[in-house]
């Protein structure tokens, strides 16, 4: 009898202990609900207003890049290189006579790479005996970007360089030499536009707008006009058969900057 009378008085302390737990945690959550109906932020997107401002500038292109590669073929690694250099040399002289200035001249990737051939047997067996490879000849090559601080020469140079016997030639590309500038710009325009739409949604919404909460720029961009394809389309004509050099199209680039603005709603 005393232990059933024990088994029963446990079972009652167990279901008094469940009951108490589950109105605490009640008691818990009528706190949270309560306190996130009182916050005037409800996952940071409570009573804020947020707005898309886009900028946009235009600018004609100041500068053209030129890429060569120039390359030398001879039967040992030292006659190449020392081809490769006279055809630098000669390559770095011109481009001083046109005026392009040291440090608008980059040496990129070049090296010295061996050229393999492999001796040809006739098999009258099997198997067939494989034939030695063997260095015939070495090729050095050094690629150099240019830079055109005048654009509209950049045609005139290029021919140029064909005329030295250069074959490998890409370009010229345009662009703007100091974008930051621009980026700037298009981003104060997209600013004042994100700030124009805001005022006019808090009328149309008849609310107040309080202090920026947030701030963000999208990547900025920037897109070329058609020039590049038509300066592609002049790249692969033959040099020896334009009398005259024409002035290459630059086209005009567009910077575009679109900000995100969070307003405060008084």
């Amino acid at each position: 009898m005393d232990n059933t009378e024990s088994i029963f008085k446990n079972k009652k302390f167990i279901k008094a202990s469940i009951a108490c737990v589950a109105i605490l945690a009640l008691f818990i959550l009528a706190l949270f609900v309560n306190e996130v109906k009182e916050s005037r932020y409800l996952g940071g997107y409570g009573n804020t207003i947020t707005v898309i401002g886009d900028g946009e500038v235009s600018a004609i292109p100041d500068i053209a890049v030129i890429d060569i590669s120039l390359s030398k073929e001879a039967p040992t690694a030292e006659e190449a290189t020392k081809l490769l250099n006279e055809s630098i040399a000669a390559t770095l002289e011109y481009l001083k006579g046109q005026e392009i200035v040291e440090k608008d001249i980059k040496s990129e990737y070049g090296g010295i790479n061996p050229k393999y051939e492999r001796d040809e047997i006739y098999c009258i067996t099997y198997p067939c005996p494989q034939g030695k490879t063997k260095i015939v000849a070495y090729t050095a090559m050094q690629n150099i970007n240019i830079k055109i601080r005048v654009a509209d020469n950049a045609n005139k140079i290029r021919s140029g360089l064909a005329d030295l016997g250069i074959t490998n030639i890409t370009g010229p590309s345009f662009s703007i030499d100091d974008e930051d500038l621009l980026k700037e710009e298009a981003r104060s325009l997209a600013i004042i536009d994100a700030k124009a739409k805001a005022k006019k949604l808090s009328k149309d919404l008849g609310i107040r707008l309080g202090k920026v909460v947030s701030f963000y720029e999208e990547g900025d961009d920037m897109y070329p006009m058609m020039y590049a394809e038509k300066s592609s389309m002049m790249a692969g004509a033959d040099m020896n058969t334009i009398e005259t050099t024409p002035t290459l199209p630059k086209g005009e680039n567009k910077i575009f900057s679109k900000v995100n603005i969070t307003y405060e709603i008084r």
